[in-house]
């Protein structure tokens, strides 16, 4: 019968055609099914770009609030300290699309890369490592010790080790890579610093991080209109809770005096109040915009950059999507 089958011409033409529908079947289906991923491939893609254009529109907002800015002196009751709420109520017309963000001055942190300044390494040094008490960090003091040392070696200019790491250390690692020996470009880059460790910079279960209080880039002055009470405390001793408190009730300062500073004497010819006075300001000229865009769909995308005022002109020089 089989032999037969296959000399019949009619049974071979429904073999071969049987054969046919089957391959044509799969081809089709899989085509079909490539076509659909395709098409919401597509619009992720669209999506996450419309997202992207929303989170650049919250940057070139926050450009226009820092040029209309009044620069003798920045304060967060400033419209450019409201950025979040704007956000908020452009987001309510945008019907189903929106934005949200925030915009702070940078200037209210604590500059890594100032530890290094001249004439000022001591009581720079003491402020870093007070923000690690303030902030009850669990490390001792031979490891903080250890770790300052080695920032310095990261973001001093020569190569020589005295008590951190230089380029030896860190070519010696399992994954080695190349001693900075220049400026850290963000905080984050403190991680790859020997002796810092993850928990330090964003926090543990038992204490806050350093994240929150840290920067770079600003020169080190630290804005008493902006800053918070831990990066307050930081500076020095002197900076208890009743000055802080003070300092708050004094907000905003529009002009460089502090007379209504309760507990503090400025006319003290002391060291340390000479670099209190060199450490405090009211004016800043370097802010972080940190912008989310959202879709209707949930496509979301982050913009975060760096503005600075450049002879009054607030210019981006940094810049991440995320």
């Amino acid at each position: 019968m089989r032999f037969n089958v296959l000399k019949d011409n009619k049974g071979v033409v429904l073999i071969i055609v049987l054969s046919m529908i089957v391959l044509f079947t799969v081809m089709v289906t899989d085509f079909s099914s490539n076509q659909g991923l395709d098409i919401e491939l597509a619009y992720n893609f669209r999506d996450s770009l419309q997202a992207q254009y929303l989170a650049q529109a919250g940057v070139e907002a926050a450009l226009v609030l820092l040029k209309e800015d009044d620069v003798e002196y920045d304060s967060s009751d400033e419209d450019w300290g409201n950025f979040s709420e704007y956000a908020l109520v452009a987001s309510m017309s945008l019907e189903g699309l929106g934005f949200s963000g925030t915009l702070k001055d940078e200037s209210s942190m604590i500059d890594l890369n100032a530890l290094i300044k001249e004439g000022e390494q001591e009581f720079r040094v003491l402020q870093f490592k007070r923000l690690f008490d303030l902030l009850a960090i669990d490390i001792t003091e031979g490891e903080l010790d250890d770790l300052v040392n080695a920032i310095i070696d990261w973001i001093d200019e020569d190569d020589e080790t005295v008590f951190g790491a230089e380029a030896d250390y860190y070519d010696s690692l399992e994954r080695p890579y190349i001693c900075k020996n220049g400026p850290m470009d963000t905080s984050e880059e403190i991680l790859l610093v020997k002796g810092m460790k993850r928990e330090y910079f964003y926090g543990a279960e038992d204490y806050e991080g350093i994240r929150k209080y840290v920067t770079v880039g600003t020169s080190g002055i630290i804005n008493l209109n902006t800053a918070s009470d831990k990066v307050l405390m930081s500076i020095s001793d002197l900076f208890d809770q009743d000055v802080v408190d003070s300092i708050d009730e004094c907000r905003p300062f529009t002009e460089e005096k502090f007379d209504c500073i309760q507990g503090m004497d400025f006319s003290d010819p002391s060291e340390e109040m000479n670099w209190i006075k060199k450490v405090i300001g009211i004016k800043s000229s370097r802010f972080c915009v940190d912008v989310k865009g959202v879709m209707p769909t949930g496509a979301q995308l982050n913009i975060k950059s760096i503005i600075e005022r450049i002879n009054n002109e607030p210019r981006i020089v940094y810049y991440k999507i995320y």
